[in-house]
This record gives structure tokens, C-alpha cells and sequence, in this order.
């Protein structure tokens, strides 16, 4: 992935921020804290807004790979290899690297798109139906 080491920058800073945040309940120098804190969340902005750049063509790439999918079921290999383009498009494995989900239906969710998951008792892995999307404005 093209964004991976941005994706490690955001995630380092994010557990930054979070310690500092819980040292501030045990320590007397709050002001400094909030300072570093500042600076820290200033620093993961400009990797934020780097790392989701491109994510508007991406997003239209996706769609032309989705449109393709509507109303078929997908089973295990067509799932890893819809999950594999998407990350290639997005150049990273999460769609939100603050968060840590980062399987096909976090992609999902985050390109609006509509589906079905299908328990199959035979096998651990569901059919996937992709019934839709809602498209984004852009402009």
C-alpha cells in the first residue's frame, strides 16, 4: 500500500494523543500537555489530509468495480479480491485509519454501499449481495 507508512504516522500519533490526554488526569502541567496535544493533533491533520487525497478518484474507481457486482453473490474469492481493489485504489488498508477495521465491510460502509450478508451453514464465510449504493455529491 502506497499510504501504509502514513497509515503507522496517524495510528503512532493517535496513541500519542490518547496518552497524553489520560496522563493529564495524573499530572499538574495540563497547560504544557494541551500544548503537545496541539501540536500533535496539527501533525496527524496534515498526514490525514494527505493520506485522503485522492480518496474522491478512488471512490469513483471503486463504483465502476461495484456497479460490475450489483446483484451477484460473491463468495470467498470474489470478496478477497473485491477488498484487495479497494485498497489498491485507496492506497491504504483501513478507510479510516483512526479506527481499526479494516475487512471488506468497513469498505463498504465507508463507500455507501448497500448489501446482504448470507449465513452459509456449510461454511465460516457468508455470500455477500451488493444490493446498491447512495452515491456521493461531488464536485
Amino acid at each position: 500500500m502506497m499510504e501504509e507508512s502514513l497509515e503507522k504516522k496517524i495510528s503512532k500519533l493517535d496513541g500519542d494523543i490518547e496518552a497524553l490526554r489520560r496522563a493529564k488526569y495524573y499530572l499538574s502541567n495540563k497547560e504544557e500537555i494541551n500544548e503537545i496535544i496541539d501540536v500533535l493533533n496539527k501533525e496527524r491533520q496534515i498526514y490525514s489530509d494527505e493520506i485522503y487525497l485522492w480518496d474522491g478518484k478512488a471512490y469513483t474507481e471503486c463504483l465502476k468495480v461495484v456497479l460490475e457486482l450489483v446483484n451477484k453473490e460473491l463468495g470467498k474469492d470474489e470478496q478477497i479480491e473485491l477488498l484487495e481493489v479497494i485498497k489498491e485504489q485507496h492506497g491504504r488498508k483501513s478507510p479510516n485509519v483512526s479506527k481499526k477495521s479494516y475487512g471488506l465491510n468497513a469498505w463498504l460502509k465507508y463507500l455507501d454501499v448497500e448489501c446482504q450478508w448470507i449465513n452459509n451453514e456449510d461454511s465460516e464465510w457468508s455470500t455477500l449481495i451488493i444490493t446498491g449504493f447512495t452515491p456521493r455529491i461531488q464536485n
